[in-house]
């Protein structure tokens, strides 16, 4: 005798940015269950720009990434909805906002289903406490068995994509 085979829906989180990050993680509906699959940090390269040699996007490699045969296809890419900030350079924000254009535009292209969350929609919900770490301690705290991504401090940005997904599947599917 057969069992079905456990209904889940599977998502991808983007944290953007030149040092940002995307997490893979499903929700398991029979358990109710979220669990991290993959991490994965943002594809980038060096060039020279002008004098200075500075990192950029690749987006082919980005594509490849979203559509990795090794993963489940996601029935949504959540990229997080950030703002410029006082205090932040004009070049640095155009570069960052370049870069979030780039993973909207990427999944629009693969026909992913895009939606986005801002940072007080998923710290909150995600359980993040203020302080510089927080997030990826609480990283560790959800996701014990995968401790080793976010064993670094500049795994920060692991930690969010991961938390940015689990608040997404905690929200819309647990309710």
């Amino acid at each position: 005798m057969t069992h079905p085979k456990p209904q889940v829906t599977t998502i991808l989180a983007v944290d953007p940015g030149l040092t940002g990050a995307l997490a893979w993680l499903e929700f398991n509906h029979a358990r109710k269950t979220i669990h991290l699959i993959g991490v994965a940090d943002m594809p980038t390269a060096k060039a020279q720009q002008g004098k200075t040699i500075k990192s950029h996007v690749q987006p082919a490699v980005l594509a490849d990434m979203m559509r990795n045969p090794a993963m489940p296809t996601p029935s949504m890419v959540v990229i997080e909805d950030v703002h410029a900030m006082p205090g932040q350079g004009v070049t640095s924000m155009f570069r960052f906002g370049f870069v979030t254009g780039v993973c909207h535009g990427v999944a629009a292209a693969l026909g992913l289903p895009i939606s986005f969350m801002r940072p007080s929609e998923w710290q909150t919900p995600a359980g993040v406490r203020k302080g510089d770490d927080a997030g990826r301690l609480r990283a560790v705290q959800l996701f014990p068995e995968q401790s080793q991504l976010f064993s670094r401090k500049m795994d920060h940005n692991r930690a969010d994509a991961a938390l940015i997904g689990y608040s997404f599947l905690k929200k819309q599917l647990t309710g």
